[in-house]
């Protein structure tokens, strides 16, 4: 009796290996959030904030304040994580964290950093600092301060917006619950857009596309969508009558139904291409 229940022991930890295995792979579940491998264009250093790169958005390069909404996650350490399944393909493999809450480098250009304050890129690259009113755009809250005065992980000089004078800034790590999205106490008068349709646009687009290209595409969508409704509702309902008056032209009909229905998918595809157009070029 014991082979036969070792053997079903056994049979059944493969079993439950082939079911886990392909639900954790390529990402896994860390401080609440989850983490994936991605290339890189070179090498980043643990807790740089990132964005998306590459023709199929494959890969990740550091942020940089230009492109500030395109923030996507931030660089964690591999070796904290519970599991790492890494792909020996990637160049330059890191793990980004798109959502939880990790070690992020920040900087006091904008002052210091206290816990519960929104934080977003600074004009050190992949470098967080502290959001203020006049930032559209937030990478996460703070879940520590930090002032620059303690322990620092070094100081660089920056000059103003004029260009005239030199400002020190100190640099530290401080755990950030990522949380990409519009500042909530932005007061700048930027055209506001839902965040799902931006982010959407941005996938197309793989660049920052502007509110008025959105809604634009979003009208020529749904011009197309009626439009071959309103055809396709038509044929549909003629077909029906003409085969009540002459049930013998039924292969006719049917063929003109084909017609219609080619129809609609021609539109759509145009309106589909058209909108692609608007959002790429």
């Amino acid at each position: 009796m014991k082979r036969p229940l070792g053997l079903a022991v056994a049979v059944a930890t493969i079993v439950a290996n082939l079911i886990v295995f392909p639900l954790t792979l390529g990402a896994a579940d860390f401080s609440g959030g989850s983490v994936q491998s991605y290339a890189a264009e070179s090498k980043i250093d643990t807790g740089t904030i990132v964005e998306l790169t590459g023709t199929n958005a494959d890969q990740v390069k550091v942020a940089t304040k230009a492109n500030v909404k395109n923030m996507f996650g931030v660089t964690v350490d591999r070796n904290l994580l519970p599991v790492t399944l890494s792909s020996g393909s990637k160049k330059n493999e890191v793990f980004v964290a798109v959502s939880g809450t990790y070690n992020v480098l920040v900087s006091n250009q904008a002052g210091a950093i206290k816990s519960g304050d929104y934080v977003t890129l600074s004009s050190v690259n992949g470098v967080a600092m502290k959001a203020g009113t006049d930032k559209t755009t937030v990478f996460g809250r703070a879940n520590g301060s930090f002032d620059g005065k303690g322990v620092t992980l070094g100081t660089t000089t920056l000059k103003d917006s004029a260009g005239s004078q030199d400002k020190t800034v100190s640099f530290g790590v401080v755990p950030v619950t990522i949380d990409i999205r519009s500042n909530p106490n932005d007061i700048s008068t930027e055209v506001n857009i839902i965040e799902q349709l931006r982010r959407a646009g941005q996938q197309i687009a793989e660049k920052e596309v502007s509110p008025v290209r959105i809604y634009l595409s979003i009208a020529i969508s749904v011009i197309c969508i009626i439009a071959s409704i309103i055809i396709l509702y038509a044929g549909v309902r003629n077909g029906i009558i003409s085969i009540g008056r002459n049930p013998m032209s039924k292969k006719s009909i049917f063929r003109a139904l084909l017609e219609i229905i080619f129809t609609v998918l021609v539109i759509l595809i145009i309106g589909l291409f058209a909108v692609y157009l608007l959002l790429k070029l």
